[in-house]
């Protein structure tokens, strides 16, 4: 038989079930038939009570039937697991507070994502950036997961004294430590902001199907990365997801500029290879 006639068949028996069932209540109730009651009608069971009772009987009845049928359904349909693209989270550093660069790290360490990459790069390598290097040890190093260089160089501009093979030789041991190392991080010449994003997403390359990013002075929700994904990979139109951002001390007096500074603080996550096998 064949299915819209199935349906149709289905929709037309339920309707006139629910109309027969509707007319017998309106038939007990207007005539008040009753089987048996007490002496002075405290207690009764008439006539109403009887369909009522055999109404929710059919519907239970139903209901597990169909529930027996969906679950037979689901064992006979063996799905294939849902693949879940890797991440990279790359976090930009650049003369941050120390409470808030360990604030970021600590939440980044939060994160509920499995086999989630965390690349740090701060931009500048002198001195007076060291005690960014420290905190990451602090917080995320320790173990043979994490991995660190100060570079004297960046990928567009050569560090005193580089020589072509140095360089290239600089290059070879940011990707090897990114790659290979669950935490990272990258000291290396200042450049700006774009030149540490570089930095990343360069050493990355297509290990990793997605990229989030972030500053060093934002605080990462643990859900952040699994609920930005979920939007990425259901939806193969989108391309990118920016994270709600909110400024610190929520529902607290802010002075604009915390408001500004606030509102530039974005998780974005932009989509590295996993868009191009889509097309090919």
């Amino acid at each position: 038989m064949p299915v819209q006639l199935t349906t149709a068949l289905r929709v037309v028996g339920t309707s006139l079930f629910a109309l027969a069932v509707l007319g017998g209540i309106l038939a007990a109730y207007v005539t008040g038939y009753q089987f048996i009651h007490t002496e002075k009608h405290y207690l009764s069971f008439g006539l109403y009570g009887a369909i009522l009772g055999l109404h929710l009987l059919i519907q239970s009845l139903f209901a597990f039937l169909e529930h027996r049928r969906m679950r037979r359904a689901g064992q006979a349909l063996k799905l294939p697991s849902p693949r879940r693209g890797s991440v990279a989270l790359c976090i930009a550093a650049y003369q941050e507070d120390p409470d808030y660069l360990r604030k970021c790290l600590r939440s980044a360490q939060r994160i509920s994502f499995p086999d989630l990459k965390v690349v740090m790069v701060v931009d500048g390598n002198r001195q007076e950036d060291a005690y960014m290097l420290d905190i990451f040890h602090e917080v995320l190093g320790g173990t043979e997961q994490a991995g660190f260089f100060v570079w004297r160089s960046n990928y567009h501009e050569a560090g005193e004294g580089e020589t072509e093979a140095s360089l290239r030789e600089g290059m070879d041991r940011v990707r090897d430590v990114v790659r290979a190392s669950t935490f990272s991080c990258i000291m290396q010449k200042w450049g700006g902001k774009r030149e540490v994003m570089y930095t990343a997403f360069k050493a990355l390359g297509d290990s990793v199907d997605y990229i989030q990013v972030c500053d060093s002075d934002t605080v990462l929700d643990p859900a952040c990365t699994i609920e930005m994904l979920r939007v990425l990979e259901e939806d193969p139109q989108v391309g990118g997801v920016g994270g709600d951002v909110q400024p610190p001390g929520k529902g607290m007096a802010v002075e604009d500029d915390q408001v500004q500074a606030a509102q530039v603080r974005a998780i974005e996550a932009s989509v590295h290879q996993h868009h191009i096998s889509r097309e090919q």
